[in-house]
């Protein structure tokens, strides 16, 4: 059987590095949008601006955790959840010892090293860690005030099924933030579950208008950003997407 990529090694200095990585680490002699860097931390700033219950967050499809261990500054108790064993583990040993040693591609296959470390403000002590299923959520995670799925629908086999659920797990009033580039591929998602990016009887789906029709009857859409993100692939090559970012408060 095929290990997934996501259970690499590759993939877990890959998602450190997106996560931690400083401006040194991911931009060649500083060139490069500065505005795209520490994503994952924007994305667990998301809940800052509005008035909520900082008692339980839930970060679903956490990877290494950045996010959740931003969440940890605010939050009582923070759950990250991802389907990759590697990813969570990794997760939960940088929260052990704050710095970890990592090797990514510099040239070809040449790699370089780097120190990740874990942000001073994180509350480490607030914060679990488990693999899980987005698809079948676990009851027993509990209820939230705050949910984050950064980067996850467009990453998952059915993403309604997946949305269909979510308000069971967040408290009335409370918040949930999504963000995505909406990158639909049919590696990930079949064609007949993405939320958007195809036409239907000559008329444009897009993600965000699907996603107001599925959570509109339990939230209320109640902002909208442009998150940009960057992923490093060597020393002179890096991805920039933009992610949409809509936050939705349950009624």
């Amino acid at each position: 059987m095929q290990t997934s990529f996501y259970e690499t090694r590759k993939a877990v200095s890959e998602y450190l590095l997106f996560h931690y990585g400083s401006e040194d680490d991911l931009l060649l002699d500083g060139i490069g949008p500065k505005e795209a860097l520490n994503f994952a931390r924007r994305c667990g700033l998301l809940h800052a601006d509005y008035p909520l219950n900082h008692g339980r967050a839930l970060d679903l499809g956490c990877a290494v955790g950045a996010a959740s261990f931003a969440l940890s500054e605010q939050f009582d108790e923070v759950v990250g959840i991802d389907f990759s064993h590697a990813l969570i583990d990794a997760a939960v040993n940088l929260g052990k010892t704050s710095t970890v040693e990592i090797e990514f591609t510099q040239e070809g296959d040449l790699l370089r090293k780097a120190t990740i470390s874990l942000p001073e403000d994180a509350r480490p002590d607030r914060v679990q860690f488990a693999q899980g299923d987005a698809m079948n959520p676990d009851p027993n995670w509990g209820q939230f005030d705050f949910i984050l799925m950064a980067n996850l629908i467009d990453r998952l086999p059915d993403p309604a099924q997946c949305l269909a659920r979510i308000h069971e797990f967040l408290n009335t009033d409370g918040l949930l933030a999504i963000t995505s580039p909406y990158t639909w591929l049919e590696e990930y998602t079949p064609k007949s579950k993405w939320l958007g990016g195809f036409l239907r009887e000559g008329q444009p789906v897009r993600t965000r208008d699907t996603l107001v029709e599925l959570l509109e009857p339990a939230f209320e859409l109640i902002d909208t950003r442009n998150l940009p993100f960057l992923i490093r692939e060597h020393d002179r090559k890096n991805q920039y997407s933009i992610a949409d970012a809509t936050l939705w408060r349950k009624r």
